[in-house]
């Protein structure tokens, strides 16, 4: 398949990178010379630069030949434009990140193609999700849902005090039903890890679990002696994630407070919403944070447009009381540092994209693709195909591949979690954690061996 790639910034370069390494043809079209080095230095694929609304341009990227186009500039209009074009030459499948919710609306134009879209990715939409399934989730430092079954994957970092400290995890079903969840995989220090049932779990290890929805409240404290409820949220920055998301919360009834230095912008805060307290100033300021109350702040939320002021902003509020900090980064380089200062949560919308964006590109069907932030790793959401290697006999009698665990299936719309004698039916659900080296191979169990 021949990909066209429009706009090489961070979610550009990680689809390039990653769709090139599992064989796709990838052509990449962007005009920032910096972005064109980068990408040419670092990945064998072909680069055009100039303008990705210049047909001239299009066509020496080769939209002719082109089955598919990702349009992922940082323009929604650039990228609206390019799926009309890609339409009159013919491409198959047109993907656009839009971030404005005025086209992205159930009721707007988009909705009635008329750009010719045919999957539309909203990142602010995706961020906004995330931090209040985060905050809606005590002790969760990752959140990500699944299409089939209210299936939810959550990561939590193990306190010293936790219940499963010290046990291994074919010990768990002491402590608790373990026919409701699963954990799939253990950060410890810079390492993900596929558990076994010989693993035994660590303070300070990060454990990332499936679970059904309804089970998470019996999963909890299994994590957490003591589940607070979120009373006060204070973020940082005005934009219209920050606008939505404190929306989000006043509806919840969590006491809100957004800090922005710019007075316009305070002011358009302050007209946006009813009950949100809204102070201008520096969110550096030890003074404005002790008015703001941040020693009884749930959450502090950085998101504004500065990473180096998130990151500084988070870290003091900590210090000065907040008991968790959510920091919004757009740079995926930055995750790690972030991660070494022993931040709670971090959160990149870019690497969420790219896994809303891969699920419509992979082969089979895949239903959806959720990227770690921590490493390359991935849980997917994959439909066995019939005469595919997965279906017709028991697990035990099939070579998963090495980094992989098979974590859940939804049968009949509820989750259960596989044994050895375990039997996948054609067209199940089938939920897989793999690392980088084990995501291909774990793909192909699954397709039609026709195909």
């Amino acid at each position: 398949m021949k990909i066209l790639i429009v706009g090489a910034g961070a979610v550009g370069f990680n689809l390039a990178r990653q769709l090139s390494k599992e064989g796709y043809d990838i052509s990449v079209v962007e005009r920032d010379q910096e972005l064109v080095k980068r990408i040419t230095e670092k990945m064998d694929v072909f680069v055009v630069s100039g303008s990705a609304s210049s047909p001239a341009v299009l066509e020496e990227a080769g939209i002719k030949n082109a089955d598919m186009v990702l349009a992922v500039t940082n323009s929604d209009e650039i990228n609206m434009v390019v799926c009309t074009l890609a339409q009159c030459y013919g491409v198959k499948t047109k993907i656009a990140r839009i971030r404005n919710p005025e086209f992205t609306d159930e009721l707007s134009i988009l909705h009635q193609n008329e750009f010719h879209i045919d999957y539309v990715v909203n990142p602010e939409r995706i961020t906004i999700n995330s931090i209040l399934n985060i905050i809606g989730t005590p002790g969760a430092i990752y959140v990500a849902d699944f299409t089939e079954g209210d299936i939810l994957l959550r990561g939590f970092n193990v306190p010293d005090d936790a219940p499963i400290v010290g046990k291994k995890l074919s010990e768990l079903k002491e402590v608790g039903s373990s026919d409701s969840f699963l954990i799939v995989a253990i950060q410890r220090s810079d390492e993900m890890v596929i558990p076994t049932g010989e693993t035994k779990l660590m303070p300070r290890d990060n454990i990332f679990v499936l679970v059904a929805r309804e089970a998470l409240p019996y999963f909890l404290p299994m994590v957490n002696r003591r589940a607070d409820e979120v009373e006060k949220v204070i973020i940082y920055g005005v934009n219209r994630a920050s606008l939505e998301l404190a929306k989000k919360l006043e509806e919840q009834k969590i006491g809100v407070t957004i800090i922005e230095p710019d007075k316009e912008k305070t002011q358009q805060a302050a007209t946006a919403l009813d009950k949100t307290v809204v102070l201008q100033g520096s969110v550096l300021d030890i003074d404005l944070l002790k008015d703001a109350s941040i020693d009884t702040a749930d959450f502090f939320v950085a998101v504004s447009e500065s990473e180096q002021t998130n990151i500084l902003s988070s870290l003091l509020a900590k210090k000065l009381g907040a008991k968790k900090a959510i920091v919004l980064t757009v740079d995926p380089a930055f995750i790690p540092i972030i991660n070494s200062l022993g931040m709670d949560i971090v959160i990149n919308p870019r690497l969420i994209t790219v896994g809303s964006i891969l699920q419509h590109i992979r082969r089979g069907h895949t239903l959806s693709v959720v990227k770690f932030q921590h490493s390359e790793a991935e849980a997917m959401e994959l439909i066995a195909e019939e005469d595919s290697k997965i279906v017709g006999k028991p697990l035990r009698n099939i070579t998963f591949p090495q980094g992989s665990i098979l974590g859940a299936i939804v049968r009949e719309g509820v989750m259960q979690i596989p044994t050895g004698n375990t039997t996948i039916k054609p067209g199940e659900s089938v939920i897989v954690f793999a690392l980088p080296n084990a995501i291909e191979k774990v793909q192909s169990l699954f397709f039609n061996r026709k195909d």
